[in-house]
């Protein structure tokens, strides 16, 4: 199958240069981008972002819908029902539910397959039992998304469906047992549709450059947005990179600066408008397919995205345009990694003034390891190798920092990887200060 021409959008509101890090480095930018701002936004529909819970700030948090199945805790649908509704008593405003592990689905999908669905053997213990558990529940009839979506609304909590943008695995990883547990037949069946570096290497990640990649995308969050949630999150940090020198994009390279592509670095700034156009067209194209969605149920459906704070230009994130054209109703600026970062968050707040946007500041909870591998997860199970906690940050770490991202402007909180209800119960209503 072709794919489609690269597809031009309208030029970017605002200079490749005039992003957040730039920005900071830059006060006469601050300034003119704020100008920008005012007058463009007063054409912009309103944002409409989530209201905070029992609290002053708005928390969110986000669950990867495949940890805690692989872990043993979710078996149930009860299992799920009472997570959401644990949720109740705490300050957390909108529970995100990931729906996508690699490029497949933990709810019963016509679009992509079940996570597992096909193996026989599995690459650990635990994705073993998180495919059964998943199985069952398809042929019980249990709609997890769907189940999600009910208690949390019960406890009287926003359900965010979020999708993990570019979570396909490389190839050969673990002998190549995981990509096939987590990785679809449309990753499989096109290599066609993958990044490419500058020698022309097939790389790992689909790219946003060729329309069937994003249709593949739009189609899953049209099929959940028929669910009731009341809104998708779209998680650029689960995973980078998004365009590279695949033919679409250097087609459009070479016709815009006629210069040969392959010579050009993917880090060079020429490629940040073209990658800008493609991935707006998909932005545009989610908001839509939420409009519509939300005008059969009679209500707004929100719209929010996960970035990095230095390298969403390089993942063709054009922040400042779909703030101004009220695309979003909260943005998370974070940092693509383990926890613990600081950075400015100012420049991010500047940029959503006036368009009712909120903007949280994403942490990330664990601070150093790494996922079990399957060699570790055989090691263990031999009683060859013991199993170690990785660090994450504390509820005192956790105060101090919100208090000063709030400080700097922040409307609330992001949680990733965080289970601990107590940390749930407070970080909306600590009060602003001085970083310690």
């Amino acid at each position: 199958m072709r794919s489609a021409a690269f597809v031009p959008a309208p030029a970017p509101r605002h200079p490749p240069s005039l992003t957040p890090a730039a920005i900071s480095r830059r006060p006469w930018a601050a300034a003119a981008l704020a100008l920008a701002a005012l007058v463009l936004s007063a054409a912009a529909p309103a944002a409409e972002p989530p209201k905070p819970h029992h609290a002053a700030k708005l928390l969110v948090v986000n669950d990867d819908g495949f940890s805690a199945f692989h872990s043993g805790r979710y078996q149930t649908a009860d299992d799920l029902r009472r997570q959401m509704l644990s949720y109740r008593d705490t300050q957390v405003a909108v529970m995100e539910w990931c729906v996508i592990a690699g490029s497949r689905s933990n709810y019963p999908s016509t679009v992509t397959e079940l996570i597992g669905d096909g193996l026989k053997e599995f690459p650990r213990r635990g994705d073993q039992l998180a495919h059964e558990t998943l199985r069952r529940f398809v042929t019980e009839g249990v709609d997890t998304l769907q189940v999600v979506a009910a208690a949390c609304h019960e406890a009287g909590v926003a359900c965010y469906a979020s999708l993990r943008m570019n979570g396909d695995y490389a190839a050969d990883m673990w002998g190549g047992s995981f990509p096939r547990y987590a990785n679809s037949t449309f990753w499989w069946d096109h290599p066609e549709y993958r990044l490419r570096d500058a020698r022309g290497k097939t790389l790992t990640k689909l790219s946003f450059a060729f329309a069937e990649v994003r249709d593949f995308k739009l189609r899953i969050l049209r099929e959940v947005a028929q669910r009731d949630i009341d809104g998708i999150n779209l998680d650029f940090q689960r995973h980078p990179d998004f365009f590279g020198h695949e033919a679409p994009m250097a087609a459009a390279f070479q016709a815009r600066y006629h210069v040969d592509p392959a010579t050009v670095p993917a880090t060079d700034p020429r490629w940040t408008p073209l990658r800008y156009e493609q991935m707006t067209l998909f932005v545009r194209a989610v908001r839509a397919l939420l409009d519509e969605a939300g005008q059969k149920k009679g209500r707004h459906l929100g719209l929010s995205v996960r970035i990095d704070w230095q390298k969403s230009p390089l993942w063709g994130c054009d922040v400042a345009t779909w703030l101004q054209d009220g695309l979003l109703d909260y943005l998370v600026v974070g940092q693509y990694g383990k926890g613990g970062y600081t950075f400015d968050l100012a420049p991010f707040v500047a940029l959503a003034k006036g368009t009712g946007c909120a903007v949280l500041f994403g942490e990330e909870a664990i601070l150093d390891g790494h996922d079990r591998t399957a060699e570790e997860d055989r090691l263990i199970a031999a009683g060859k190798m013991v199993a170690t906690e990785r660090k994450t940050l504390t509820l005192p770490e956790y105060r101090a920092r919100a208090a000063r991202w709030y400080a700097a402007g922040a409307d609330g909180i992001h949680l990733f990887n965080e289970s601990d209800l107590s940390v749930m119960r407070v970080l909306g209503t600590v009060p602003p200060s001085v970083s310690p």
